[in-house]
């Protein structure tokens, strides 16, 4: 009997399936019992039977014979059977025992000293010796640890091998586990693992050991080298107009997380590139560059306005230039608003300003940063023109000589008086400011307004008289020297009541769209101040005249 091995023969297996195992020749040369003959006739021989009586009948042969055991052909074919039949199973049973040897000993591999179908790293085993075995990974090893890495994002890139984190692969064990694979355990368990083998290969992965001090220093250079943040663009306003005075500029942000397994997975499987990207997180600006040059519209300022400074004295003008240079390139976003103190900061001498001339109920007096109403003063006027939402102005106490009346916007450092503005168009303005010894001036860019605007003061009541004085005593006697000497120095000037208007005219036509009233406002007259003397005047003595008689 022949019998094949139900596994297919493996690379570097012996082939079991065309070689008949020593057992099974020898059961397949058992002797076959003859056929029997009794009862038959052969040749050159007969048999013949006697008659006689007896539980036979008559005339029938019984086959006894000097009292012996009767016997007849089918007697003795029945014996013969029994035999045939006992023999035939013990075959079977043989049969069977010998092909689950044989089949469990072509599955096992018995004699076959060869890596069943098993991975070790990725790479298959299947049909090495051991030793076959041990010297591919010490070939895969060596180039493992001589390989090396080109990492990179942009135009940068670093070299990265296993001596780089003093890396070492630990294939040893890993490659006796995948050796006794199939070949450890009873019988029963060894075929099954080894018959799942067919259909289902085993895989190991070795460990590998690296410094982890090294492996972050390397991961921290590329940190140094890529992380940036991100760079909005800036447009500032000159004498030129806006422009864009800073780029802008993605940033990147190296991945930590990612980068070590990136690591470990190419010193583990290494890498079909040559070139690996590293994971960088880009985060884009918040206004691009692009972004900022369409906010620039067409270049040309919408509106200026410039008021005279030449008769000021040096501090005020100071103040002027101080409270300007802080609007000077200011960007204005739509929908953002504006305070012009929050801007301008606190009126002190640490923050520039000095002591100059400035209305305080009703008289001239001096301090810390006279003057600062004249600066919001000059950027109300090109705010109106440019058609900027003016939410917030009061006009002064007293009217003021660098504008016509209800053209000016006073405030106060005490917050009580604001300049409040907001830009309600669909692109940013900037405002450019410059200062000269004789000249303020505000100029704006952005979105021309849907009109060309036009401004006109309309004094409603003039001439109110003052109605309130201030007597001071005159120390020095500049003016009066005596107490009932009472002298005029500064005449208050007189009140009155005016309003703005602005008329709309088209761009292209020329053509007066409307007229309307921005604001009315009332100045109130100034106060007439005395000054009087400290010393009492003297009363006169009257004299004797002599005569003659």
């Amino acid at each position: 009997m022949q019998q094949r091995a139900t596994q297919p023969a493996r690379r570097g297996q012996h082939n079991y399936t065309d070689r008949r195992h020593p057992l099974a020749q020898a059961t397949s040369r058992r002797p076959v019992p003859p056929r029997s003959t009794t009862g038959r006739n052969t040749q050159g021989r007969s048999v013949q039977a006697r008659p006689t009586q007896g539980r036979n009948g008559p005339g029938r042969p019984s086959g006894v014979n000097n009292g012996a055991r009767p016997s007849s052909g089918r007697h003795g074919r029945g014996g013969n059977s029994h035999r045939r039949i006992i023999g035939a199973v013990i075959l079977v049973a043989l049969i069977a025992v010998l092909w689950y040897a044989l089949d469990t000993m072509i599955t096992i591999g018995i004699g076959t000293p060869r890596f069943y179908n098993v991975y070790v790293n990725g790479v298959s085993l299947r049909g090495y010796t051991h030793d076959e075995g041990v010297a591919l990974f010490d070939t895969i090893e060596e180039e493992w640890q001589n390989k090396s890495y080109e990492l990179y994002y942009g135009d940068d890139s670093w070299t990265f091998s296993p001596a780089t984190v003093s890396a070492q692969l630990n294939v040893d064990t890993v490659l006796e586990r995948a050796w006794n694979y199939g070949r450890v355990g009873s019988l029963s368990y060894r075929k099954s693992q080894i018959k799942s083998l067919n259909s289902n290969p085993y895989y190991f992965e070795s460990d590998i050991t690296y410094d982890e001090s090294q492996l972050e220093a390397f991961i921290a250079g590329i940190h140094e080298a890529v992380d940036t943040d991100p760079v909005n663009a800036e447009v500032a306003a000159d004498v030129n107009g806006p422009r864009v005075v800073t780029q802008s500029q993605t940033g990147l942000q190296l991945q930590d997380e990612e980068t070590r397994e990136l690591l470990r997975t190419v010193l583990l499987y290494g890498s079909e590139e040559e070139r690996v990207e590293l994971p960088v997180e880009v985060t884009e600006p918040s206004l691009t560059t692009q972004e900022a040059e369409a906010t620039l519209g067409s270049g040309e300022p919408i509106a200026e306005c410039t008021t005279s400074i030449e008769g000021s004295r040096s501090n005020r003008k100071t103040n002027v230039r101080v409270a300007l240079s802080r609007f000077n390139g200011l960007k204005v976003d739509p929908g953002e608003t504006v305070s012009f103190n929050a801007v301008a900061l606190e009126r002190t001498e640490a923050n520039g300003y000095k002591e100059a001339i400035e209305y305080s109920e009703g008289e001239s007096t001096t301090g810390i940063g006279g003057g600062t109403c004249q600066a919001s003063t000059t950027l109300y006027g090109a705010l109106l023109q440019a058609g900027v939402t003016i939410i917030e102005r009061h006009n002064h106490s007293m009217t003021v000589g660098y504008v016509d009346p209800s053209m000016d916007a006073a405030v106060t450092d005490s917050g009580s008086k604001d300049l409040v503005f907001r830009n309600d168009s669909d692109l940013p303005i900037y405002i450019y400011t410059s200062v000269t010894d004789t000249t303020a001036t505000v100029t704006i860019y952005g979105e021309r307004p849907e009109y060309r605007y036009e401004f006109y003061s309309v004094v409603t009541e003039d001439n109110i008289q003052p109605n309130a004085e201030t007597v001071r005593t005159d120390e020095t006697g500049e003016y009066a020297t005596y107490t009932d000497e009472k002298v005029l120095v500064t005449e208050g000037k007189t009140g009155m009541r005016s309003q703005l208007w602005r008329e709309s005219y088209d761009w292209d036509t020329n053509e007066l769209v409307d007229s309307v009233q921005i604001s009315s406002d009332y100045y109130s007259p100034g106060r007439n101040i005395y000054y009087v003397g400290v010393q009492v005047r003297p009363t006169a003595t009257p004299s004797l005249t002599t005569g003659t008689w």
